[in-house]
């Protein structure tokens, strides 16, 4: 599995220069991919819908999207401040943790 991590706006956000954090699950150890397989799970089964509040635009606020590939299946998961659903901070936390841009 390879998770990328992309983070869009904020104060100083240059699209040009945004590149995602990749992170390929073949370059961690066997209990950092138990962790990931964890985090993963927990995202899934967060709530998928946000309400029209907590989607309205925050000045400077960040769009967050994680992108999970597993051979052909592609998942994705998307959030914005300031509603960032705990899973899906633990998840970011980890690809930031051990992933490379």
């Amino acid at each position: 599995m390879q998770a990328e991590l992309f983070i869009d706006g904020g104060v100083g956000f240059f699209p040009g220069l945004a590149r995602p954090i990749v992170l390929d699950e073949n370059t961690l150890s066997a209990p950092e991919r138990e962790e990931l397989a964890q985090l993963v799970s927990a995202a899934r089964g967060a709530p998928a819908g946000t309400t029209a509040a907590a989607r309205k635009a925050v000045p400077d606020g960040r769009a967050y999207r994680i992108r999970l590939t597993a051979g052909d299946a592609t998942t994705e998961f998307s959030c914005a401040d300031p509603s960032v659903p705990p899973s899906f901070a633990a998840l970011m936390s980890f690809i930031k943790a051990h992933g490379s841009r």
